[in-house]
């Protein structure tokens, strides 16, 4: 096989260019193809798209939004979107039974679709340490527990023995 390059005609003495054989062009071109690909994931992935970066930006300051937002005498749906970075949509989404022309000062408007529960209520202290003078009834008055609920709690500790320094669960 001759290798590739001008053809040389001896009938007409024209010289005729064959160009690159397809056997160069198609390996050439995946690589090209393969290469762009590569180029377009890693700028998803990076997200050194600028709008991706707002978006993302802007995402991150939403989730650190209280739960609600008070209405102060005339502020809009368009002043409340402004001061906490969220669309008027979004307020009227996450509002569906608040008119917006009807604000009244001091109610409450959601800034999410779905508002945490409230934190619980903290359980108070596992054990209580006896001190001198004190019983089951008197560390149940003090702490809210009822004498049967000790007693069950602390099978091992009678009544009559309580001595100051005893400790007496109070929970599970």
């Amino acid at each position: 096989m001759a290798p590739p390059g001008p053809t040389h005609l001896p009938s007409d003495g024209v010289e005729r260019d064959e160009g690159l054989p397809l056997h160069y062009l198609v390996p050439a071109g995946l690589i090209a193809l393969l290469v762009a690909i590569i180029v377009v994931i890693v700028i998803s992935l990076g997200g050194s798209d600028p709008g991706a970066g707002g978006a993302s930006a802007r995402e991150a300051a939403v989730g650190k939004l209280p739960p609600y937002w008070r209405v102060k005498s005339g502020q809009t749906y368009a002043q409340i979107a402004e001061k906490t970075g969220l669309s008027i949509e979004q307020l009227e989404t996450f509002n569906p039974e608040t008119d917006p022309n009807t604000l009244l000062p001091g109610s409450l408007l959601k800034l999410r679709l779905r508002v945490p529960p409230p934190k619980p209520k903290p359980k108070g202290p596992l054990f209580w340490t006896v001190r001198t003078g004190q019983s089951y009834g008197t560390i149940a008055a003090k702490t809210g527990r009822s004498i049967v609920k000790l007693q069950q709690l602390n099978p091992k500790l009678k009544a009559s023995t309580l001595q100051p320094g005893d400790r007496v669960r109070l929970r599970r």
